[in-house]
């Protein structure tokens, strides 16, 4: 359903981003071994220990380095074979009677929770509510462009007509659907964000639920912040705050 380049290049993008977390998370790790063993110092009673050479700094630092890495980028490795049944949803073709003539809005936004941590979300805007799909989890700023794949993604008039697989997509693991009725307010705004750590963002795009819950969303890149809430209230018939 989508192009082939456009899975190549998500895929790709998948692998560089399991290589930059192994490789930071290795760094790290031998820096704190090195230091221990740089700066580290004996009981009192201990025995002077020799002086510390260079390859006795370097040999344990590049073999704790490429262990470390190769533990992590493996398990990174095995966190995007989960995703097959993405991969599954989205080479999927869809029955023309059952897409849609006219292609959803959608957008990209970052969203955090558990204070520190946060994941990515695709966003579709249909008539009968919000469907969301946790398209990735915890990043970093060591790739500040990972989220443009998505955007194209979501661009995509196939992607964004292909209802069944939008509603698949917001049923996996950490998506959502909201039912149009039950929401009553979207507002927007254009704050900053702390912790973007140079991640383009204009703003950010609130959606009250009927039930008191709210979900503050970081629109990604050049995303307007106005422009999706009127999208928003627009399509799903919902309330925009007073400017009273």
């Amino acid at each position: 359903m989508v192009c082939e380049g456009l899975r190549k290049r998500m895929r790709k993008d998948e692998l560089s981003r399991a290589a930059k977390k192994a490789a930071l998370v290795s760094a790290l790790v031998t820096l704190g071994v090195v230091a221990n063993g740089a700066i580290g110092r004996p009981h009192k009673h201990a025995p002077a220990p020799p002086p510390i050479s260079l390859p006795m700094l370097v040999i344990p630092a590049v073999v704790c380095f490429a262990l470390v890495f190769l533990i992590f980028f493996v398990w990174n490795l095995w966190s995007i074979a989960r995703a097959e049944p993405v991969n599954e949803i989205l080479e999927m073709e869809a029955p023309e009677s059952e897409r849609l003539k006219t292609p959803l809005y959608a957008f990209v936004a970052m969203e955090y929770y558990a204070l520190i941590l946060n994941r990515t979300c695709a966003i579709f805007v249909a008539p009968e509510g919000l469907y969301g799909w946790t398209a990735v989890g915890v990043v970093t700023n060591s790739d500040r462009r990972f989220y443009e794949p998505l955007q194209d993604l979501v661009a995509d008039p196939d992607m964004a007509s292909d209802l069944p697989a939008i509603r698949k997509l917001a049923a996996l693991r950490g998506g959502f659907f909201y039912p149009s009725a039950e929401i009553v307010a979207v507002s927007s705004d254009e704050k900053s964000q702390w912790g973007m750590g140079g991640i383009l963002t204009l703003g950010h795009v609130e959606v009250r639920i009927r039930s008191g819950k709210r979900r503050r969303f970081i629109l990604l890149g050049n995303t307007i912040p106005e422009e999706v809430r009127d999208r928003i209230a627009a399509t799903l018939g919902v309330q925009l705050p007073s400017t009273e």
